[in-house]
């Protein structure tokens, strides 16, 4: 899948009411706002491609989020509902009034919470990748693999000799991503160092994230009222199409909707991602 060419974007840095300075890059557009959040490690600027490929047709913001990138690093408990909050602070720091919200892993876990306790902020919400049956079917099986997910970062490196250590490192970690999407992350999230390079994320912040995706949020669901799109890659196994439509139906206005590529669509096809949250926005 072809890459659009890429939208000229500004960078920038806002510190929030809380202290909290948020490091984001924005893509201005004559359409809605829409606010793009990351997955836990994932960083602002993997977006790019998608926001590339909407155009014009929205004012595309991309969060560092707190704990990853080069926004701020505080202690916190990093749940979804913390996270949701600063992303209001963020809204009223850089002038948002209302937004299309979409995240991956994560940053899908933001929307939810976002969604359900400030309705007045969300034209609509995005689950990219879908969001993780964990949330929704907490049973032993599934929290034992959401504490094993915390526990492999908390003992992932983030230290490296060289650029090709890390990027045979990402290359083992992270077998489904393709070519182009590992040399990118290689690109924007890693940092030099004076003897080689390091992620630009903080392992333990990013753990703890993680332990988060053993808690219930259909009671977030439940209150939400903004129209859904569960953005289900047609070739991943994280989310069953029966998975899918189970967990549409804890939402009063959900779809799911295929769109062509594996689980990280931002990176696969940024395109057919790009036009699947346009039809979101259309429905808004």
């Amino acid at each position: 899948m072809t890459s659009p060419a890429p939208r000229a974007f500004h960078e920038k840095n806002v510190t929030l009411a809380n202290g909290l300075t948020i490091h984001y890059y924005e893509w201005p557009g004559a359409g809605p706002h829409m606010v793009l959040l990351l997955r836990s490690s994932g960083y602002g600027r993997m977006w790019e491609g998608t926001a590339s490929a909407l155009g014009s047709r929205c004012h595309v913001w991309a969060l560092d989020q707190r704990g990853h990138g080069d926004s701020g690093r505080p202690d916190g408990d990093y749940s979804a509902e913390e996270y949701a909050s600063d992303l209001l602070l963020f809204f009223q720091a850089v002038g948002i009034d209302k937004a299309i919200v979409a995240g991956q892993s994560l940053g899908g876990r933001v929307g939810q919470v976002f969604a359900a306790v400030h309705p007045e902020r969300i034209l609509g919400l995005g689950l990219v990748g879908g969001p993780h049956t964990s949330n929704f079917f907490p049973t032993r099986a599934e929290t034992t693999k959401v504490l094993g997910s915390a526990n492999r970062m908390l003992e992932s490196p983030t230290e490296f000799p060289s650029l090709d250590a890390a990027y045979a490192y990402l290359k083992s970690a992270r077998p489904r991503d393709q070519e182009s999407a590992l040399r990118h992350r290689l690109e924007h999230n890693f940092v030099k160092t004076g003897a080689g390079v390091a992620v630009k994320y903080d392992k333990v912040r990013v753990a703890i994230g993680l332990a988060h995706m053993a808690d219930d949020l259909k009671k977030y669901a439940a209150r939400a009222s903004c129209p859904v799109a569960i953005l289900r890659g047609t070739h991943s196994s994280e989310l069953t199409m029966a998975q899918a439509k189970e967990i549409a139906g804890c939402w009063r206005n959900a779809t799911v909707v295929d769109v062509e590529g594996d689980y990280a669509l931002q990176m696969e096809n940024p395109a057919g991602l790009a036009e699947a949250l346009a039809a979101l926005a259309a429905r808004a």
